[in-house]
């Protein structure tokens, strides 16, 4: 659902109580996001802009979010203008969605100006707007060009101007209401939501102690419908759902975190996706035509006999013909195809010919085979991989591939000689430690950096998975086999029955020379069967 004015104001509330805010850091972190790093309160946190068609908001968030490589010319222009700058006021005008951040801020000059920053949270229409003291706007988060909307231009150089003020009551100062008109053209801030929920409780209540709730509250009310969560800042019984109340800011992030991360997956992963599935196109086909060239590469021993039948009949003036029928050394009919232009002793010549160029290839194509069956192999991996990604594993699947050369780095500013921090994922059980990676980079530095020789590891049979790490040489079997749990159930083989997961110590795992990140050769390994499953990821944590 979408939020409405009056949630908004809520909002604005909040920040309200914690201005003045400075504005130490903005980032960009998809293509409708923005997150300010401030201070407030004498406390570090972030305030999240949000111009989704369905999940725009505004507040204040502790989640960690990865800015974009490149962020858009109207960030950039925001780092220019109000960055270091103090929020001294937020206005929000006849409880429409939107806010009016006032910044102050200094040029470049050290001279202090004035900006506004407008967070306009209207559905598909979201947009932040950067607005000088003289009401002139100097770009927006979405442009809105004159052609596509003549009567609210956003556009820098143009006069802003406000959304168009609808005249309606404010709801918190009124004590009657015309039963024969819907609220939400009644009153200012309503949603159709709340419309309902406001009709349900007059059976009970009065409007004005209905709205007295609303205003003191200070909760967000979140229920799970089916797969959409349902949320106000009152319960709202008429859904007849089961309400549990959180704190506003951390409700929100209830709400959209795992949302907008899912977004944010969708578009850094969309063109890996796709091409991942065009190097596995690529590959399986060429395996395909490979082998099949090995094969007649594997068959030239019958040139050679050609050859030399054809010699041993040198004397037949076969020119002009295209096939000549002889007898082989069995004493067998054999026909031989020839070409036309040539003599026997030339077509002879040219069989031979073929023989020495198809022998000499063998060795070639057993090796092109090789490579190009792990190329195979590490796409298939790959894909696994970004299937079960969260947006930091994403992220590493695409430094990994750029780092191997199949993808470009296009980031404007690339750090040099910076070594990526790479994270693991572990759960406790049992007074031990189970550590995992889910793709190539992780399963490397779990195997050959961060575990000891005698930890126990773990790896899906034959699948492409997690290596795991238990941190001890002799688990009980119930550690045994959660971790085998773990093994196979990230996996390729997670929605499987009975996957063999292989253990042994991690002094016996070695790396295949001159094999890409997580490719491992083992000794000394037992299997274990497991039928994966994983009830709760929220006992994961991230190291």
């Amino acid at each position: 659902m979408a939020l409405d004015g009056i949630i908004l104001s809520k909002e604005k509330e909040d920040l309200c109580r914690r201005l003045p805010i400075r504005i130490n850091r903005i980032t960009q972190v998809s293509d409708n996001e923005l997150v300010f790093n401030v201070h407030a309160n004498k406390e570090r946190t972030n305030l999240i802009i949000s111009c989704h068609s369905v999940y725009n908001r505004i507040h204040l968030t502790d989640k960690a979010y990865k800015g974009y490589d490149n962020p858009s010319g109207f960030v950039m222009l925001l780092r220019k203008t109000i960055l270091n700058g103090i929020i001294e006021e937020i206005r929000q005008y006849n409880y429409d969605r939107y806010l009016d951040l006032s910044i102050r801020s200094l040029n470049d000059l050290y001279d202090e100006v004035h900006y506004h920053l407008y967070v306009e949270l209207m559905g598909k229409y979201a947009n932040v707007v950067l607005v000088d003291a003289n009401g002139k706007i100097l770009d927006a988060f979405k442009r809105i060009p004159p052609f596509e909307n003549n009567k609210r231009t956003i556009w820098p150089g143009s006069k802003y101007v406000l959304p168009q003020n609808q005249h309606k009551k404010d709801p918190f100062k009124s004590d009657d209401y015309d039963e024969n008109i819907s609220l939400v053209k009644q009153f200012q801030g309503f949603s159709p939501l709340l419309e309902k929920e406001v009709h349900y409780r007059l059976n009970e209540e009065d409007f004005k102690g209905i709205m007295q709730k609303i205003k003191t509250s200070d909760k967000l009310y979140i229920a799970l419908d089916k797969k959409d969560y349902v949320y106000h800042i009152i319960p709202l019984k008429h859904t007849s759902l089961n309400f549990k109340a959180y704190d506003l800011n951390e409700g929100f992030d209830k709400l959209y975190y795992s949302l907008e991360e899912k977004e944010r997956i969708k578009h850094l992963t969309d063109d890996l996706f796709k091409y991942t599935k065009r190097q596995l196109k690529h590959y399986e086909d060429k395996v395909v035509k490979l082998k099949e060239t090995l094969k007649e590469a594997e068959n030239c021993d019958e040139l050679r006999n050609f050859g030399d039948l054809l010699f041993m009949y040198h004397d037949l003036d076969a020119k002009g013909m295209s096939e000549v029928s002889v007898e082989d050394f069995d004493g067998q009919e054999k026909k031989i195809r020839l070409d036309p232009k040539y003599t026997i002793k030339e077509n002879a010549n040219r069989y031979y010919h073929n023989y020495h160029k198809k022998r000499k290839s063998k060795e070639h194509l057993l090796e092109q085979i090789a490579i190009a069956t792990n190329e195979l192999d590490y796409f298939r991996s790959v894909n696994e991989q970004l299937s079960i990604a969260n947006y930091e594993d994403a992220l590493e699947i695409k430094e990994e591939m750029i780092r191997y050369g199949y993808l470009k780095d296009n980031r404007k500013n690339k750090r040099k000689n910076k070594t990526s921090k790479w994270h693991l994922y572990q759960i406790s059980f049992k007074d031990h430690l189970i550590t995992f990676g889910k793709n190539n980079l992780q399963n490397d530095i779990l195997t050959f950096k961060y575990g000891k020789s005698d930890y126990t590891w773990l790896h899906a049979q034959k699948l492409h998975g997690a290596h795991v790490l238990i941190d001890t040489a002799k688990p009980d079997e119930e550690t045994l086999r959660f971790a085998a749990n773990i093994a196979a159930y990230f996996s390729n083989g997670r929605y499987s029955s009975s996957v063999g997961v292989d253990y042994c110590l991690l002094k016996d795992v070695k790396k295949i020379k001159g094999s890409k990140a997580g490719f491992v050769a083992i000794k000394n390994y037992k299997t274990i069967f497991i039928d994966p499953y994983l009830e709760d990821d929220s006992i994961i944590m991230t190291i």
